[in-house]
């Protein structure tokens, strides 16, 4: 597993591409998640540090979200990793 090296940042987030379980699709994470879970400033530059430092955790969640609801225009939230952290913290699968 890679990080898209196409990764494309702005103000709101970062855009990327992954494989899921029926293939390749995009997906996005908000700049809130890299900001409150992986130490970004909020500047593009620094998002796109974030994404890539941290990939392996927001692609994973990217996938869980798209098994529950398809895999188009996945797009990773706080909402997403705060439920992330509660199962993990319950040991729920």
């Amino acid at each position: 597993m890679t990080f898209d090296v196409t990764a494309r940042p702005d103000a709101e987030g970062v855009s990327f591409r992954m494989h899921f379980p029926d293939g390749p699709g995009d997906a996005r994470v908000t700049a809130l998640v890299l900001k409150e879970y992986f130490g970004a400033s909020g500047s593009p530059d620094t998002l796109l540090e974030a994404y890539r430092a941290n990939f392996r955790a927001i692609h994973a969640v990217a996938q869980q979200k798209a098994l529950r609801g398809g895999q188009a225009g996945v797009t990773v939230e706080t909402g997403d990793l705060k439920e992330w952290e509660i199962k993990g913290a319950a040991g729920v699968d």
